[in-house]
């Protein structure tokens, strides 16, 4: 979830295996509803270092929810790039997901499903390759599906309300038991949005989620890592280089980032501003109904240049 923030963003350099693999685990439907979709910028030590791109979608024919994401670091953050798609059914027991990221010229993927009351993946990290193949527990749901998982709640998201889960921590493909407790109610940017504290990973930070279920922002203070969703796509991306056919591959399009409740609030999104790669160069809450989108599909993405720099930057959660 945006709940490993920064933990899971990397960089650059998808391989043709990988492509094939996320083309057949997720396919995206033409039809489907966009509940979200937006852009945020991430923030480290007061610094902006990245941004990240997210859609939420519902797929009224296939009961299905369907999550697609994307982060890019540049070299103070260590030069990141993460992808996850992921598809839950309409009472979000999981389907399906894929995640890829490469640091320092390694890549990880893992390649996920869910069937017969099991979590089957297979785990690629660089040359090793491992399995998974355990029971999935009753009630376990895909992290970054967290704030349905609440609104699903008979009382909703609601002040003082303490909800304890386990979820899949996509990037490690393990089941993670985590805490979300709602503190209150307080304006952030000019709309009203619920406090919540959250404590997934062993890692504690805040987020701000409107009426609408949309995550406005998660900061983590240890850590000095903040994301928070703009009105513009230009604020987030700023000067980086966006790897428009990485986003079309996954998004099916290059996302305009308007599809939520600050960019309705009167900003227009645009991405005449973005500073667009080489095209020579083939080149990471909603609604209160719960119904969902079908298993997504993706284009092939093209390679993207590895990075000039390994660190990594500490993990923070955005769930």
């Amino acid at each position: 979830m945006v709940i490993s923030l920064i933990k899971k963003h990397l960089s650059l350099y998808f391989t043709t295996s990988v492509l094939v693999t996320i083309t057949v685990l997720v396919t995206v439907s033409a039809k489907a509803e966009i509940l979200f979709e937006g852009y945020s910028k991430v923030v480290s030590g007061g610094v902006h270092v990245g941004f990240i791109v997210s859609r939420y979608e519902f797929d009224s024919k296939k009961k299905q929810f369907s999550f697609t994401y994307l982060m890019k670091t540049n070299e103070l953050a260590g030069n990141m790039l993460e992808s996850i798609k992921a598809v839950s059914k309409a009472d979000l027991s999981p389907v399906a997901y894929a995640y890829t990221s490469l640091a320092g010229g390694q890549t990880k993927t893992i390649d996920a499903k869910f069937e017969g009351g099991k979590f089957i993946a297979t785990v690629k990290d660089g040359a090793n390759i491992s399995k998974i193949n355990k029971a999935l527990p009753k009630g376990v749901f895909l992290s970054y599906f967290l704030v349905y998982e609440m609104l699903k709640n008979p009382k909703g998201i609601t002040p003082g309300t303490k909800y304890e889960y386990q979820a899949i921590a996509e990037e490690d493909g393990a089941i993670v038991k985590g805490m979300a407790f709602v503190k209150g109610v307080e304006e952030f940017n000019g709309i009203k949005a619920y406090k919540i504290l959250n404590d997934f990973k062993d890692t504690k930070f805040t987020s701000y989620v409107s009426e609408k279920g949309e995550v406005l922002s998660a900061k983590s203070p240890v850590q000095s890592i903040s994301t928070e969703l703009v009105a513009q796509s230009s604020a987030a991306t700023g000067n980086f280089q966006v790897p428009t056919a990485l986003l079309k591959s996954l998004f099916g399009e290059v996302p305009l980032g308007n599809k939520n409740e600050l960019a309705n609030k009167g900003a227009v999104s645009s991405t005449k501003s973005l500073q667009i790669e080489a095209p020579s160069k083939p080149v990471v809450t909603q609604p209160l109904s719960v119904e969902a989108p079908e298993k997504p599909k993706v284009a092939p993405m093209d390679p993207v240049e590895a990075p000039a720099s390994t660190n990594k930057p500490e993990p923070i959660e955005n769930k």
